[in-house]
């Protein structure tokens, strides 16, 4: 018992540190912003705060894309409420479509490809987070595998702030999209695997 309880800690305190490395190069590799936009064919903003929807209204207005997607929008919001809502201009009333099906980021993913097929698309702008971005890359890739997507991450102002490193809430949140982000590559990489066995 004794020594199962030894091999039972060293393995937890392994397991703790590959999380603890794996944590640190994801938090200093999150994607910085945007010195540059590339144009695409169209934009898919995913929905969640942090002025994402401005922003992608914004390179909508600046013609980045010809259309953008807004992924993830409440049912209960309409089409005339989400335009007021972020101060909507001509732009939003003919080159905006609405996605009101997904609810998570794999959800994201489905509705994306969907819209990027039905248009025709091989190149799209993604517009979120800097800290969602590395997942939102990986579940709209697998759903887009023939698709260029060029990132164009937000950064949320928690993030932004001098101290956001001993902020106890941002390492929370950090850590926390890590956890989806890891288990995200994990359910991703098993159906892959069930894929190629022909299960």
């Amino acid at each position: 018992m004794a020594r199962l309880t030894r091999g039972t800690a060293k393995l937890l305190l392994v397991g703790a540190a590959a999380f603890a490395g794996g944590f640190a190069a994801f938090v200093v590799t999150l994607p910085q912003p945007a010195q540059a936009v590339p144009d695409g064919q169209g934009i898919v903003v995913l929905t969640g705060g942090d002025d994402r929807i401005e922003v992608a209204l914004g390179l909508l207005k600046q013609g980045h894309g010809e259309r953008l997607l807004i992924s993830g929008v409440n049912r209960a919001t309409g089409r005339v409420a989400l335009k007021n809502q972020h101060h909507g201009d001509a732009a939003f009333d003919c080159c905006v479509d609405i996605g009101w099906e997904a609810q998570n980021t794999p959800g994201n993913a489905v509705e994306a490809a969907r819209w990027a097929k039905a248009n025709g698309y091989s190149q799209v702008i993604v517009v979120t987070a800097s800290y969602h971005m590395p997942r939102a890359l990986l579940e709209l890739g697998t759903q887009m595998p023939g698709v260029t997507l060029v990132p164009y991450p937000v950064v949320p102002s928690a993030l932004a702030r001098s101290d956001a490193w001993r902020n106890p809430e941002t390492l929370s949140l950090l850590a926390a999209e890590y956890s989806k982000y890891v288990a995200a590559h994990a359910r991703i990489g098993g159906d892959r695997l069930l894929r190629m066995a022909g299960i």
